[in-house]
């Protein structure tokens, strides 16, 4: 019953989620993509953890960086520096070159350069002097030259498309033309104008590409189009038509009909297609932070200072990753990440079939997984403790996390889990709530039943499973109860006033209380200097008799530590008595309507009382019945005799509980050996074998009183005729 309230509102939270997953409201749609856009940036900066930077990639990027500029001059460079600087490239052997660079402007010849500074001077240019430089202006048009050189390799100009409704440079030869249909349906980035390169330039390059990047609202760049619309032509982008060029392919759009409208699902190079959104844009495939691809410095371009199978057969991109000139990017991945870069990134990811993506259906897995999820949360929370509850709202987000980025890293789907994760610690948070408001009181009302009897671990324990029954209205459960008693406590406390008789108690008890806790016993009642405990109850415990003679041998140990402190107190010292038997026992709150007491009863408690008072018979300090002993391999025992309790048919054998096995050294095992092969020899009536083991222990150990009270018996019995003895020396038996 008092599960329902937090099932129903663990269900409430998944209805909510659900919703916001689902909702068109602009400002609340806007703040959970932003989450999901932070979410998946955190994703890519951890792959970098596990990732190793790329040592062998089909491109090479040669950089115009600080070096190159502080060695060659600042940018622009000459045109004829940069004829040079394809030169090299081509006779390295690279295959393609992709420029990051518009050329939309000429550079004056130095002959137009003289004139036009003549002119201004007044000065007069002589026909021979003008016939001079026309004769040698072919010579020194720089664009003229670059052009040469791009024209003797695949090469590659970027463009950039802007706002205004104007092209700038030579028109681009666009890569596909729209059909009309397809201008009505598909969904292209479309844009106004156009800034190309001069028409000598454009001409000799092979092609063109777009260096345009379009970050998300928050600044960020995770997106780039592959294809732009400029009225009904669409222009490439430079790194799809790098890659184009390089393998020889078409491009052709890849598109499908959803309620019959078509809408854009990828772009086909070749065989392969490449995975986009209605938009042309795809997920950018970033490998590692920046410098991740092999870079050379223009500089060492330009002076031949590289490896000369550098660039044998690779996709060359020329741009520049020097701050001054603005090509640096804030990215998912890095906040200044080098702009050519990402061209490469992109190019590489469709040679290597390397793209994330994000399909149709993935909004529908998400709201699946919430579903299964958050239902889950909201059965099985309220039926766990808050401390693993706290412990499941840190792990699961965790494992969702680590589980969504393997799916991520292993086939490029993104699925969006930031809501599930969100929904796990809100319910989490929920039902620790819930618990501390409504679970306090019950908790308080079962730790006053039970602070009296049992350790703070046991009450621990019992609330974390408050639904388990603890006996308290009575049952019979197998249980091992122990009795302790100081002996000759009348003597001793004779001349005690009773403010010393309770500190002599306090400081006995304390310490034995401490051990019986430790040890998961459960204190029934201190009746003046005897202790009884119990092991079984309220919780149930398999191994209880291992507990108790556990707790017994260190309640012994603990004794010879009080001794010190009686003895500067001018107290006597003190021995213990311990009895313990194991058995069927009735457990619960027993008493009157007045007045009552959690305690344990029957006649296996009985017998713990009398095994208890035995100790002083036998001169030992802790007694088991057979019950306790059978089966209990990590103790060392010795049989000490059968007794019969009064009211009993049925005699039980008693032992000594001597030590740990682990404490037991060889001599005292040979001579536990020889005493029970006496009592054996006893049982058997033969008196004389008997005795002579047991004279023989006595001599070697004179002060032990147990085989001076055997060797007193076999005397009495070889007087008595006995007739189908069964062991049992009935004088020994207290009444």
């Amino acid at each position: 019953m008092h599960k329902r309230i937090p099932i129903l509102l663990g269900f409430i939270f998944l209805a909510i989620a659900i919703w916001l997953q689902l909702t068109a409201i602009a400002p609340i749609s806007h703040f959970i993509n932003r989450i999901e856009q932070l979410a998946y940036d955190l994703q890519l900066r951890t792959n970098q953890l596990t990732t190793k930077a790329i040592i062998q990639s089909p491109i090479v990027i040669v950089d115009i960086n600080e070096k190159s500029l502080s060695k060659e001059g600042r940018w622009p460079w000459p045109r004829e520096q940069l004829a040079n600087l394809v030169k090299n490239i081509k006779e390295a052997g690279a295959a393609v070159i992709a420029f990051d660079i518009v050329f939309p402007l000429k550079e004056e010849n130095p002959v137009d350069q003289l004139l036009s500074l003549s002119a201004k001077e007044k000065k007069v240019v002589t026909p021979e002097t003008m016939s001079f430089f026309n004769n040698i202006r072919p010579y020194t048009n720089n664009d003229a030259l670059f052009a040469q050189q791009l024209h003797q390799i695949d090469s590659i100009l970027a463009i950039s498309f802007i706002a205004e409704p104007d092209i700038i440079g030579a028109a681009p030869k666009p890569l596909l033309v729209l059909t009309t249909p397809q201008e009505e349906s598909l969904g292209f980035i479309s844009v106004q104008g156009i800034l190309s390169n001069i028409p000598e330039l454009a001409t000799a390059a092979k092609s063109v590409g777009f260096i345009n990047s379009l970050p998300d609202e928050d600044g960020i760049i995770r997106r780039l189009p592959l294809l732009i619309r400029y009225q009904n032509n669409l222009y490439p982008s430079l790194a799809l038509e790098a890659v184009r060029i390089f393998l020889f392919a078409k491009v052709k759009l890849v598109t499908a009909s959803y309620h019959n409208e078509s809408k854009l699902e990828g772009i086909m190079i070749g065989d392969y297609k490449i995975p986009t959104d209605e938009y042309g844009q795809v997920v950018i495939p970033f490998r590692g932070m920046g410098f991740t691809f092999p870079y050379i410095s223009a500089e060492d371009i330009l002076n031949k200072k590289f490896p000369p199978d550098m660039l044998q057969g690779k996709i060359v991109f020329v741009g520049t990753s020097a701050t001054g000139l603005g090509d640096l990017k804030t990215t998912a991945i890095q906040n200044a990440f080098p702009g050519i870069e990402i061209h490469a990134t992109i190019a590489d990811g469709i040679l290597t079939h390397h793209f994330s993506y994000k399909p149709a259906w993935a909004l529908g897995a998400e709201i699946s997984i919430t579903f299964l999820l958050g239902a889950f949360f909201a059965l099985v929370f309220p039926y766990v403790g808050p401390r693993l509850l706290s412990l499941l709202m840190l792990i699961i987000p965790i494992l969702l996390f680590f589980c969504n980025h393997w799916i991520w890293n292993k086939s490029g789907l993104i699925i969006t889990i930031f809501i599930p994760i969100f929904l796990c610690i809100i319910v989490a948070i929920m039902n620790i709530i819930y618990g501390y408001i409504f679970e306090s009181r019950r908790r308080e009302h079962l730790k006053n039943i039970f602070a009296q009897y049992v350790p703070t671990t046991h009450i621990d324990e019992m609330l974390k499973k408050p639904g388990r029954a603890y006996g308290l209205h009575g049952e019979t459960r197998t249980m091992t109860v122990l009795f302790s008693d100081i002996r000759g406590f009348t003597t001793i406390t004779e001349t005690m006033s009773a403010a010393t008789v309770k500190d002599f108690l306090y400081e006995i008890f304390t310490p034995m209380t401490e051990i019986i806790f430790k040890h998961k016993g459960t204190i029934d009642k201190y009746v003046g200097d005897l202790i009884m405990a119990f092991w079984g109850a309220p919780l149930k415990d398999k191994n209880h008799a291992q507990h108790a003679m556990y707790a017994a041998l260190e309640m012994q140990q603990a004794l010879q530590k009080i001794q010190t402190i009686f003895v500067k107190k001018d107290w006597p010292p003190v021995q213990l008595g311990i009895g313990i038997n194991s058995g069927l026992m009735n457990i619960g709150d027993m008493g009157s309507k007045f007045r009552l007491n959690y305690t344990v009863l029957g006649d296996e408690v009985n017998i713990a009382s009398r095994v208890e008072s035995l100790t002083k018979n036998y001169d030992v300090q802790i007694i088991v019945t057979e019950h306790t002993q059978h089966d209990q391999k990590n103790f060392v025992f010795q049989k000490l005799d059968r007794v019969r309790v009064r009211g009993k048919k049925v005699s039980i054998e008693i032992y000594e509980l001597i030590c740990k096995r682990t404490d037991a050294s060889q001599k005292l095992l040979e001579d536990i050996h020889r005493f029970e092969t006496a009592l054996d020899h006893y049982f058997q009536q033969r008196w004389d074998e008997a005795c002579d083991i047991l004279l023989s222990l006595q001599q070697q150990y004179p002060e032990k009183k147990l085989y001076e009270l055997y060797l007193k018996r076999i005397a009495e019995l070889k007087k008595q005729t006995l007739h189908n003895w069964d062991g049992v020396y009935i004088s020994a038996v207290p009444n």
